[in-house]
């Protein structure tokens, strides 16, 4: 049999032509979005960390992303030391309630069901529950009234001993503290932006719903360069809540646990040059000016556009610029990092390079007592490869790992000793200072509310 050459050629290009669409879709599928999630899970652990400070500070605290909530979508979440839940209305506005209903104590995020645009019903006996007040209520779509019951509580719980009465042998264990009156669950401060919701915490019950900062909205950041989300890294960490934050102002530590790149190849390292400061510094903008004038523009637009009176005594600002040193001998500038860490939480990084723009985002949450749940978004240039971002994730991982290794081993430290002549010791100094402004009312709260 003879089989002619044209026929060959055309059937190589007909696999090429269905070979390479199912290639690309497949590449598409895993690097469009690329997530990294930690595959070994972390818990609390056993490691004794010394006298710390509380285990939640006051601010805000990621909750959900946004894709992940859909209308009419319900969601239980523990951490931050509460329990609540969060829906999205069918009006698309996203509320935060407490999670437990007061009628008898039923999971709101666990079956509770969006009613009348945004009102959440309680899986158990049918109570429900006006998000935007947190008021029980009778509901029928436009009108709603609200529910009035009595309260009542047990004598004394703990040991179920009956009422104080005038008959000794009283059967009475609950006793009624209010009648006729109606019933509200705590509702909490939330915001919609930069692809996720996140929730004001405060230990005083009067700031509750008076956020002492807002978030920086990016989005218009984003746009403006011509740049998407291309993915996130999930990890978990055991160590207290500051200690990760604070990682932006220990200045030293990058000469020791950051200078590799590939661990098989000594001879090409990075180089670190950073610098930390408080947003409410005066001379804030000498400190941070930056020898390229790109570099420098991009860096004071960054400070025109998110730093306000009304946040900076709020906001840590880092300055870092990377290089690449080939045997210790030859050096290429790669990118510089304007970083602003607002409240306890939340850090946002800026990265102006002579070959790309690039934003992190990263978001703390404390899950638990000493187990911290840590994720890193990217955000790269439209124009990037989407392998490209992906390596770049991957080596932000990298880094990462390399800090995990000490704070899942590390104490806290309570007695401290700095050489306040040498800079870095001075960013650590200022940074736990500025820090501890978030702690303001926590003991007394962790103390009364939580147990371990």
């Amino acid at each position: 049999m003879i089989i002619s050459v044209d026929l060959i050629t055309s059937n190589i290009w007909t696999v090429i032509l269905i070979t390479i669409p199912i290639l690309y879709f497949i590449y598409y599928r895993k690097f469009r979005i690329f997530i990294y999630d930690q595959p070994k899970k972390v818990t609390k652990g056993k490691i004794a960390r010394g006298k710390c400070p509380p285990s939640y500070p006051n601010g805000w605290f990621w909750l959900i992303d946004s894709c992940n909530l859909a209308p009419g979508g319900v969601r239980f979440i523990n951490h931050c030391g509460r329990d609540v839940v969060v829906f999205r209305g069918h009006n698309g506005k996203p509320y935060v309630l407490e999670a437990y209903c007061a009628h008898m104590g039923g999971n709101l995020g666990v079956g509770g069901r969006v009613r009348d645009i945004n009102c959440i019903e309680c899986p158990f006996h049918g109570w429900v529950y006006d998000g935007e007040t947190g008021t029980c209520v009778f509901s029928d779509g436009e009108n709603r009234i609200p529910r009035r019951v009595d309260t009542f509580e047990y004598a004394d719980l703990e040991r179920c001993t009956p009422c104080s009465s005038a008959n000794s042998k009283s059967t009475e264990y609950l006793q009624k503290i209010a009648e006729n009156q109606e019933i509200k669950l705590k509702t909490y401060e939330c915001r919609e932006l930069n692809g996720s919701i996140f929730a004001w915490y405060h230990a005083d019950e009067n700031l509750r719903h008076k956020p002492l900062y807002e978030l920086i909205d990016i989005q218009d950041e984003i746009t403006r360069n011509t740049m998407e989300v291309r993915g996130e890294s999930i990890n978990y960490v055991n160590c207290h809540v500051q200690e990760i934050p604070e990682n932006g102002s220990d200045v030293r530590h990058f000469d020791f646990l950051h200078e590799s790149i590939l661990d098989s190849i000594s001879f090409v390292k990075f180089k670190w040059t950073p610098s930390a400061e408080r947003a409410t510094n005066p001379d804030l903008r000498q400190i941070m000016a930056h020898s390229n004038p790109s570099a420098h523009a991009y860096k004071m637009h960054l400070f025109d556009k998110f730093l306000t009176e009304d946040n900076v005594r709020y906001i840590n600002v880092i300055c870092l610029d990377c290089s690449i040193r080939f045997f210790d001998k030859y050096e290429i500038f790669l990118f510089n990092t304007t970083g602003f860490q607002i409240g306890p939480s939340i850090v946002y990084l800026f990265l102006w390079s002579p070959y790309f723009k690039l934003t992190l985002f990263h978001t703390l949450t404390p899950l638990e007592k000493f187990h911290q749940r840590v994720v890193h978004r990217i955000i790269t240039s439209t124009w990037m490869p989407y392998w490209l971002s992906a390596a770049m994730l991957m080596g932000e991982v990298k880094q990462l790992y390399a800090d995990m290794k000490i704070w899942n081993k590390k104490i806290f430290t309570e007695k401290l000793n700095y050489n306040t002549k040498n800079y870095a010791d001075k960013c650590l100094h200022s940074y736990r200072n500025w820090y501890a402004q978030f702690y303001e009312g926590c003991y007394e709260r962790e103390a009364k509310s939580l147990s371990w």
